[in-house]
């Protein structure tokens, strides 16, 4: 007997150390605590015990992988949740399954039987592994918290799980970093998820989540950090995928950048004729070369790019590009001094199918025609109304974008509060070049992505433009050399009231009449403001449109405009209208 004991001491004392120099492992930067949880809602729980087995466990601090009797999960003497934290090493996947007991087999235990949806292997990937299996993220010093999965179910109760799967077979490469799903439910990209390549004869990624639902999530997925894809025209809303799932499914495997599986047989080459306008891109000391890239290896997949060539002493760039037929996204970029710029707007999409050249567009613009005159550089203020949120708190407030160089995050202008008005926030910069340009404000951090205006109100999105990864940006168009003010309620379209017109000031501060001595009309304006005026014939035709005006006083010359009956439409910067009837002799 005392034998026995002295044994039993000695083996006590001996998993004791295994487990302390096991977790001594954990001490360092790669540490990552991790609490698995198991919901055995309508399951009779074993005298056992509940546990949990898998190929963490000797990191944890097991005698080994797969120990059934081991790994001991608790409900705090209340409710239906099991749970366990255990220490292990981060940024890697586990395979693991629950117990009810603590044996592979009758009576001592009975695993659980993995739904096929949350099995290893699966359909997506033909592979065969019944285990369940969880990416370990790395980052933080955070307690991962796994969901509360049903014993042999999908998901926790109350939710469904999604299954994932994207093939980079067509990539030239895999990103370094990693493949990434994000969107609506990861908090987009500062929350996104890495996905994980399960079996090594493939380059298939995987990932599954726990949604709500009937709830449409937007997302994406991402070849490296920021190696958003670009969702084509067939299966995209809104640029970005979705999925909305009544019940716990996995979704078709696609080919990333495609809405459809990898082909398996080549696809017809044609060549594709890029060209620009690069007439209206003087402004910042003008530029050095002029890129194209996109959503195809031979468009470099959204990095370095394909370089276009002057036409003689032209303004138009080109660049003939074999490529496969099918549909194509990109953008074109100028480079001054080391520094890209992409030009605004969208995607822009071309779907080939035969050897074809590109209408000819303004660089940032995709209104087929050579670029307009630009007018002359003109002061602009910005302005914003934060009164429906919280300021940061730091006094961090920007407006950023295409029309600063460095451009966006590098070139974020800080804005100050406007004096007595609470929560509005302005700053003016003169001499504003680009005749196009997409910009928007930050409420804190420029740098994260979060603290940008997101416009989530589908209705309200009339000033935007789509800014190809998911998001929107606000756009506008310099008509003349004229200060302007753009003001707006903080991720809205909505005009800010800045204080410099009344309520209805339009209504009732502007008189509209014919001038005989000189034989033109005037419009005057009792309060400043930036209007916008229009005259019709009485058939509606516009004759002459003015914008910005912030004079007291619009002269319309009578060479513009024509005898008889007109309509005269004004336009203050809150989308206030009032128009006048008169006769012109």
């Amino acid at each position: 007997m005392l034998y026995s004991l002295y044994i039993k001491q000695k083996l006590k004392m001996k998993k004791l150390l295994l487990m302390t120099a096991a977790l001594g492992l954990f001490t360092g930067a790669f540490a990552k605590k991790v609490k698995f949880q198991v919901d055995m809602t309508g399951q009779t729980v074993s005298s056992n015990g509940v546990h949990i087995a898998g190929n963490f466990q000797q990191e944890a601090g097991a005698s080994g992988n797969w120990k059934p009797n081991e790994t001991r999960l608790t409900n705090g003497g209340s409710g239906n949740i099991y749970s366990v934290v255990v220490d292990v090493i981060g940024g890697r996947n586990y395979e693991f399954k629950f117990i009810n007991g603590n044996d592979w087999n009758l009576p001592g235990g009975s695993p659980e039987d993995v739904p096929a949806l949350s099995r290893v292997g699966h359909p997506i990937n033909k592979g065969d592994n019944g285990n369940r299996w969880a990416w370990i993220d790395s980052a933080g010093s955070d307690t991962m918290v796994m969901p509360a999965f049903l014993f042999a179910g999908a998901a926790p109760a109350g939710k469904i799980a999604v299954r994932f799967g994207v093939d980079l077979q067509k990539e030239a490469s895999i990103a370094a970093d990693g493949v990434f799903i994000a969107g609506a439910f990861t908090n987009w990209g500062s929350g996104q998820r890495r996905m994980v390549n399960l079996f090594s004869n493939n380059k298939i990624y995987e990932h599954i989540a726990i949604l709500d639902s009937g709830v449409a999530y937007p997302y994406k997925f991402k070849n490296g950090d920021n190696g958003w894809e670009s969702v084509p025209s067939a299966c995209e809303v809104g640029t970005n995928r979705e999925v909305k799932a009544s019940a716990s499914t996995a979704l078709n495997l696609v080919c990333i950048n495609s809405c459809i599986a990898c082909p398996t047989a080549p696809l017809p080459r044609y060549r594709a004729s890029f060209i620009v306008d690069m007439s209206s891109s003087t402004c910042f000391g003008g530029f050095d070369s002029v890129t194209v890239a996109g959503n195809r290896p031979e468009l470099t997949n959204w990095t370095t790019g394909a370089r276009l060539n002057k036409m003689g002493n032209t303004d138009m760039y080109v660049a003939v590009i074999e490529m496969d037929s099918g549909e194509a996204k990109f953008k074109f970029r100028n480079h001054k001094n080391n520094t890209t710029n992409w030009e605004g707007g969208g995607d822009r999409v071309w779907v080939l199918s035969a050897d074809d050249t590109l209408d000819l567009t303004c660089f940032g613009s995709r209104t087929v025609g050579p670029c307009p005159s630009k007018p002359a550089p003109s002061k602009i203020t910005f302005t914003v109304d934060l009164s429906d949120e919280t300021p940061d708190g730091q006094g961090r407030i920007y407006v950023m974008g295409t029309f600063t160089q460095p451009s966006w995050q590098s070139g974020a202008i800080r804005l100050t509060p406007v004096s007595g008005k609470p929560g509005f926030y302005s700053t003016t910069i003169n001499d504003v070049c680009p005749g196009t340009f997409d910009y928007k404000f930050v409420n804190g951090d420029s740098s994260n992505v979060s603290s940008e205006e997101s416009f989530a109100d589908t209705t309200d999105r009339a000033c935007t433009v789509p800014n190809g990864i998911g998001g929107w940006n606000r756009t506008y168009t310099r008509t003349s050399a004229n200060d302007v003010t753009l003001a707006y309620v903080f991720s809205s379209c909505k005009t800010a009231n800045v204080g410099l017109l009344k309520s209805n000031a339009v209504l009732q501060g502007i008189n509209v009449y014919p001038n005989p001595t000189e034989g033109n009309v005037t419009v005057s304006f009792q309060e400043a403001g930036n209007y916008q005026v229009v005259v019709r014939d009485i058939t509606g035709k516009t004759l002459v449109s003015y914008q910005d005006i912030t004079a007291d006083k619009l002269n319309i010359n009578k060479n513009d405009i024509t005898s008889g009956i007109l309509l005269v439409q004004v336009t203050n910067q809150r989308g206030e209208t009032k128009i006048v009837k008169l006769v012109v002799q």
